[in-house]
């Protein structure tokens, strides 16, 4: 099953085009150039570039009819013919900064990240106390990796304007890529000090604190962020995840409905909420967004063993192995589709076919310890009983406190005959448990003991099922349950509960 996601902290690049030199008026008297003016304020954007196209050529030192190409080229999206138009700017004033922005921010939005990092660079050495270049070099670091040279160019960017929101932000960023999760949240706080309307930074101190387990201050965050941005999409998503984490299932299923609202098309929600439903047992409701899934993203793997294990939970069982089927003509070696269909035949009886699958997982991941289990399951219906011990006997080697194995086992020896071994095995079980429970033990106070009060070994205390039952009726209920293949898990313990209780009075009385 797919691990629902939180979305990270995003680098979201919001490029500054700084304020592009506005359309100059020519020193002489140029007829081409005042014509294209004439045209650009008229929103004739075409003509304007054949007119500036003419002035250059009649002269071709026309700085401003170079940079005012360069602008409208941009404005249409050409920006390698704006960047060209830029370039020859360069050439005729090298130390005119605004260009370096204009170009630098070209190549960025192109993801020719070496080419503006270059331009950026040369931009510092021509005006080092600009801000805003520092700034922009530091974005660039970001995109391609340089996280140390990015955080420098971004410090410097905060020497020289300490009330930079975006430089805070960018930074918080640079620290969460390192794992600096401190840093990254006081850098995005500093964000919301200089702009308290900062939803992104807002959304990315929520990413932090859910990380950290602080799922209450997490969705305070993401309020916030919503109540700048009321159609903050990510915002929702992730507050989502947040009351999902904390058991509020209504909460979580309201503000992923939100999202869908914002964007019918945001395919993680769906799949939230189709996991949210098939916890709750919402099989058709699950059902519905998985195949809304589907109908965008046909072969998503994740989607499509969603889909076949909610099939397979709601009783659709024919679907359930299409779906799983369907899986693995994409990705042979899905363990998820092995596991369930093996789950599958062991319900239909097909315990050779169940077999068979196991011991394919076994191969793709020997460290799964789920399948070596089932694998056991299987050998146990089968009633292969040597093969089912082995098998449990290796997983319990491996994570001795996997599950009720210990229990598993010692049905399994009772049923072999073994009942020295089954009477260890479920002391085992029992020990496992004492295990698990010494973390929520609760110390009562100490009262001396009564004359008449009644000690009661919780060992035999069997589930509610047989409360009433003798124990001859007991066995017989031990002896159908144990022959069922549904509540395997609590057949199993309760077998071994009576048999346990059985074994004990046996010794007793020898």
């Amino acid at each position: 099953m797919k691990t629902k996601r939180i979305v990270q902290i995003l680098v979201i690049f919001l490029f500054f085009v700084l304020p592009k030199n506005i359309l100059f008026s020519a020193d002489g008297h140029s007829y081409y150039y005042n014509l294209g003016i004439s045209h650009y304020e008229k929103g004739n954007i075409d003509d304007a570039i054949l007119a500036w196209e003419k002035a250059v050529l009649v002269n071709p030192a026309f700085v401003e009819a170079y940079y005012n190409l360069g602008n409208v080229y941009e404005e249409k999206g050409l920006l390698m013919k704006a960047i060209s138009s830029w370039e020859k700017v360069l050439e005729l004033t090298p130390s005119d900064i605004d260009v370096y922005f204009n170009i630098g921010v070209a190549y960025t939005r192109q993801g020719m990240y070496t080419e503006a990092k270059d331009v950026f660079k040369y931009g510092v050495k021509v005006d080092p106390d600009d801000p805003e270049i520092h700034y922009l070099l530091g974005i660039v670091f970001m995109n391609i990796g340089e996280l140390d040279n990015a955080i420098k160019e971004l410090k410097n960017t905060l020497i020289l304007r300490r009330d930079h929101a975006g430089a805070c932000y960018i930074l918080g960023n640079a620290y969460y890529d390192k794992n600096m999760l401190d840093a990254a949240l006081a850098s995005y706080r500093d964000a919301i000090k200089i702009n308290n309307k900062y939803s992104d930074a807002y959304n990315n101190i929520g990413s932090i604190l859910f990380d950290k387990g602080l799922f209450d201050d997490a969705i305070t965050a993401w309020k916030n962020a919503i109540e700048i941005d009321p159609d903050f999409i990510d915002a929702y998503f992730n507050l989502g995840n947040a009351y999902d984490k904390k058991g509020m299932f209504y909460e979580s299923v309201s503000v992923w409905r939100k999202a869908l609202e914002i964007n019918p098309d945001m395919l993680d929600t769906r799949y939230n909420l189709g996991i949210v439903y098939s916890e709750n047992k919402m099989y058709r409701e699950a059902i519905s967004e998985f195949k809304q899934i589907l109908t965008s993203n046909p072969d998503d793997i994740d989607t499509l063993v969603s889909l076949g294990l909610a099939y397979k939970n709601w009783g659709l069982i024919n679907k359930a192995i299409y779906k799983y089927k369907k899986v693995l003509g994409i990705q042979p070696d899905n363990v998820s589709a092995l596991n369930n269909l093996g789950l599958i035949h062991i319900q239909k009886g097909q315990y050779d076919k169940a077999i068979s699958l196991f011991w394919k997982l076994r191969r793709i991941n020997p460290d799964y310890l789920e399948g070596l289990y089932n694998l056991g399951l299987a050998f146990y219906f089968k009633d292969d009983l040597d093969k089912a011990i082995y098998t449990w006997e290796e997983l319990a080697s491996i994570d001795p406190a996997y599950g009720n194995i210990h229990n598993d086992l010692s049905v399994s020896y009772k049923k072999k005959g073994s009942f020295r071994d089954s009477i260890a095995e479920h002391e085992k079980a029992l020990e496992e448990l004492g295990k698990r429970d010494k973390g929520f033990s609760i110390v009562l106070p100490a009262c001396a003991k009564e004359k008449n009060m009644l000690v009661v070994n919780r060992r035999k205390l069997l589930p509610a099922v047989t409360i009433g039952l003798t124990q001859e009726e007991a066995v017989r209920l031990a002896k159908v349950l144990g022959e069922s293949n549904v509540e395997i898990g609590f057949c199993l313990e309760l077998l071994a509960d009576i048999d346990f209780v059985m074994l004990e009075d046996k010794i007793a009385n020898k």
